[in-house]
């Protein structure tokens, strides 16, 4: 019997762990925001009878690296990957009659070799708009890319009367049955993109 096998072993099981701690110090990329950005949308966001205790409208767009290959792969065993994300708030501007404008940029993160595996580039995710209702209470409708350049006005139906921080989310529902269900519990938000 080889007396050394166990020792080569215990050698490989080690480097095997301290690439899996080493793999811990990964670090999401320092992002550069685009100072000349070009791809510019109007955001529109309308309130159909909306409740009297909402403090302040505003927006957040997220942007991801669908393409992860330009990243280093913390975990080798599972082959794991973490994404990046990158968020940028904009302003909700009143313009009467409950209509607020803003715009984002789809250009605004810079794409870069972050990690020297090759270019990383950014893609606009999602946009949310926030209804903030008191100090702790916020309802969210969402805008999607597909969404963003479509000609459609997304409708989210939200809860008019907050029962806590779960009825967070307004939804935005296909079947008629659901709108139904919702339309007599909810104010509606409505967004819509315009591309300028």
């Amino acid at each position: 019997m080889n007396r050394r096998f166990p020792c080569y072993c215990l050698i490989v099981a080690t480097l095997l762990i301290a690439g899996c701690w080493g793999a811990s110090e990964f670090k999401p990329p320092t992002v550069k925001t685009n100072s000349n950005p070009t791809q510019r949308y109007e955001i529109t966001v309308e309130l159909v009878d909306p409740p009297v205790d909402i403090e302040n409208i505003s927006g957040m767009a997220y942007f991801s690296i669908p393409d992860v290959i330009c990243m280093p792969t913390p975990d080798r065993i599972a082959g794991y990957t973490p994404g990046s994300r990158y968020e940028r708030g904009f302003s909700l501007v009143p313009t009467g009659n409950n209509t607020y404008r803003g715009h984002i940029f789809l250009d605004w993160p810079i794409d870069e070799d972050y990690y020297g595996l090759g270019l990383c580039k950014w893609e606009f995710a999602y946009a949310d708009a926030i209804v903030e209702r008191g100090s702790t209470l916020r309802q969210t409708t969402r805008l999607s890319l597909a969404e963003l350049n479509g000609k459609e006005v997304t409708v989210g139906y939200c809860r008019t009367l907050m029962r806590d921080k779960y009825d967070s989310t307004c939804f935005t529902p296909f079947d008629d049955g659901r709108i139904q269900e919702l339309d007599p519990i909810s104010y509606k938000m409505k967004i819509s993109s315009r591309k300028n």
